[in-house]
């Protein structure tokens, strides 16, 4: 669900729902413009190239130290090579 909403102070709110459910909006000075960010947005969901604006905020060391807490069920020798220790 995307829409594009005026609010009582005059600016243009764009919003919309993602696959998890959670909603993200932006305002924007011109309708032109919430428009336009919506449609990049729901062309990246078309596409699969969407990426969460949570998601988006982690960097790669949050990344790794994620990624590396799950594969230290790995084999003991896998989990060594891996450099995981």
């Amino acid at each position: 669900m995307a829409s594009v909403a005026k609010r009582t102070d005059g600016r243009w709110r764009a919003r919309y729902r993602d696959a998890a459910g959670d909603e993200h909006a932006r305002h924007f000075a011109r309708k032109v413009d919430a428009q336009r960010w919506l449609d990049g947005v729901t062309s990246a969901v078309v596409t699969g190239t969407y990426v969460s604006p949570k998601t988006a905020r982690m960097t790669v060391g949050e990344w790794c130290a994620t990624w590396l807490e799950g594969y230290t069920t790995r084999r003991p020798s896998t989990v060594r090579q891996a450099g995981v220790q």
